[in-house]
């Protein structure tokens, strides 16, 4: 019979020795909780930043696509701040991936001249099936925070040009002078 007992006692113990090192562990573990070194934290602080300006987003975007000749190729996003993400891909003097630079004031008066346009009713394409010619593609961020996007290649209306020539005239600038808004 004792020796039944200490067996029972034997597995009482041997399975509430592994639940009790668990809790005194995590015990443990929390005292040495340090806090972030300034690196860290300086790091944290970065990705945080990063983080703001992906949610922001870009405020215009602009695309020059492809045709069957020698057309300029590239894309660019551009902020309120003034930040150009710009890649060029064909075709253009600026290849690759860059970051330009326009002045916050030429932003906002690309954006004013939108809003005088009337961008948030121009249709989402403007297009007569021509199958060589590259399109314009161009995204304005709207009060709703959405980011509309028109393209166009051929057929559209003279407001809609007139915008569409004033932007690629001032992109076309950006472009094939490294960042430089004359």
């Amino acid at each position: 019979m004792r020796f039944f007992t200490t067996l029972l006692l034997l597995i009482t113990f041997g399975l509430t020795l592994p639940t009790c090192a668990q809790k005194k562990m995590s015990a443990t573990q929390q005292t040495k909780v340090k806090k972030p070194s300034k690196k860290v934290r300086a790091a944290e602080a970065r990705a945080k930043e990063l983080e703001a300006r992906q949610v922001s987003g870009p405020v215009l975007t602009f695309e020059r696509t492809a045709c069957f000749g020698k057309c300029p190729t590239y894309v660019m996003q551009v902020y309120a701040d003034g930040r150009v993400v710009y890649e060029g891909r064909r075709y253009v003097p600026l290849m690759g991936l860059q970051e330009l630079k326009l002045p916050a004031a030429t932003v906002a008066e690309m954006l004013r001249n939108a809003k005088e346009a009337n961008f948030e009713q121009f249709q989402e394409r403007y297009a007569m099936n021509t199958s060589d010619l590259p399109s314009t593609v161009v995204g304005v961020r709207q009060a709703n925070g959405q980011l509309k996007i028109v393209t166009v290649e051929e057929g559209a209306p003279t407001n809609v040009n007139m915008f569409f020539t004033y932007l690629s005239t001032r992109f076309d600038q950006l472009a094939q002078l490294g960042g430089v808004d004359r």
